[in-house]
């Protein structure tokens, strides 16, 4: 909106000053501008969004509420280490229901013990016994091999609760599992007796920068896609970048204070009704960042900062051949012809790639522009007075280098034998 208002006024004075009565001193005079007051601070010429570091990864860590915790060890805001101790369980009661379950295991091992012996006797009389007492003998047996089985059975079961049991005394001490920041820590009432609480016990930020949440408008959404190359800028260094890519693109509005930011760090007040929506870059690598730091993401490689990205409109294009209207150090207006690169679709721009300096003057294209016209500077910033055509216009400043005379003679300016030099 703001370029599309200044190349509107430059139309208007470009028209009162080639033509109309009254101005018939200038109708021959062009308005030009350095490239560099028309581009102002978007020199890149490519989209910019504003983004702020965070972690993608969240330890949250439950506590078993059939187990009594003796001692927790961090608080919030404290900062721990992978392998650090959050808290730990009561050793006293976690070793009574090892010993237990020791006791249990004992018991049925002695009552298996005791049914093999049984079923050996039993097998044992049972060939010396007459023919009337072989069913009973066979029956015994078979009832002992049922119980038998059945305590088996129980054994192979008590054993592994007694491995669980073993192994929970092994981990009486719970750890982080990374280096970060304890967000919150829970009141121990507030976890049910069945077990899990409805949140975690102890919640954990990793300090290691991970992804950088990025915001976008509707407006724009449809340009990103994921699997993006980005380039992130650091706000206060523009030079400090990090390369990532675009991991993941939410469908929900954003509602937070992250300030919305494009094209060079400007406030984009045009849309400030519409709707918003983060995106997530995962970084190739992330030193020097901070979480909470916040930064701007361009799309694409890094630009290059002496690279020209200039307004469509300023460019006219003859076939395969394109030029702009500019001035020279004489204040004569001609064409000159520039090789162009890469274009942008969200902004309007060319990527000019030769031809075209930031100290070049230009002027707004139009169906009156000759070559040979001459080509003034307006004095008067004030819009009122540049629409009105009663703007004070001067000369393009000269180049401060001084061109060389060419001596039509040179030869005759040698000095002849026998005449002072």
């Amino acid at each position: 909106m703001k370029r599309n208002g200044i190349i509107c006024l430059i139309m208007i004075a470009c028209t009162l000053l080639t033509g109309g009565d009254g101005l018939s001193q200038k109708q021959d005079t062009v308005y030009v501008q350095t490239v560099g007051s028309i581009l102002g601070s978007d020199l890149s010429g490519m989209s910019r969004y504003s983004g702020v570091v965070e972690s993608s990864k969240t330890q949250r860590i439950s506590r078993d509420g059939t187990k009594k915790i003796s001692e927790i060890r961090v608080k919030e805001g404290d900062m721990v280490k992978k392998g650090d101790v959050l808290f730990t369980y009561d050793k006293t009661s976690l070793q009574i229901s090892v010993d237990t379950a020791n006791l249990e295991v004992e018991a049925s091992s002695n009552k298996i013990s005791s049914y093999q012996t049984q079923i050996k006797q039993l097998q044992q009389e049972k060939k010396s016994a007459p023919k009337s007492e072989q069913l009973s003998y066979s029956l015994q047996i078979q009832e002992a091999q049922l119980n038998l089985s059945e305590e088996q059975y129980n054994l192979k079961i008590k054993q592994k609760e007694l491995s669980r049991l073993k192994e929970d005394l092994s981990h009486v001490n719970v750890v982080a599992e990374v280096d970060g920041l304890v967000q919150s820590v829970q009141n121990e009432d507030s976890v049910s007796d069945e077990g899990m609480g409805s949140d975690a016990f102890i919640t954990i930020l990793e300090t290691k920068v991970q992804q950088i949440r990025g915001t976008v408008s509707e407006m724009e959404v449809a340009s990103l896609n994921e699997g993006d190359t980005v380039t992130v800028h650091s706000r206060l260094d523009d030079d400090k970048t990090w390369k990532g890519t675009i991991s993941k693109i939410s469908n929900e509005n954003t509602s937070d204070n992250l300030e919305q930011e494009n094209n060079g760090g400007e406030e984009n007040t045009s849309g400030s009704s519409a709707s918003r929506y983060s995106f997530y870059v995962t970084l190739n690598a992330s030193d020097g960042l901070m979480i909470g730091q916040h930064v701007y993401i361009e799309p694409g490689e890094p630009s290059d900062s002496s690279a020209i990205w200039l307004y469509e409109d300023y460019i006219v294009k003859d076939g395969n051949k394109a030029y702009v209207w500019i001035a020279d150090r004489k204040n004569i207006l001609h064409k000159q012809e520039v090789t162009l690169g890469r274009h942008n679709d969200e902004n309007n721009t060319e990527e000019i790639v030769s031809g075209l300096k930031l100290e070049d003057y230009i002027a707004y294209p139009s169906d009156s522009l000759q070559e040979g016209q001459k080509a003034a500077l307006s004095d008067s910033s004030d819009t009122d007075a540049i629409e009105s055509g009663s703007g004070q216009f001067t000369e393009i400043p000269e180049d401060d280098s001084e061109e060389i005379p060419i001596e039509e003679n040179p030869v005759d300016a040698v000095p002849a034998e026998g005449e002072d030099a």
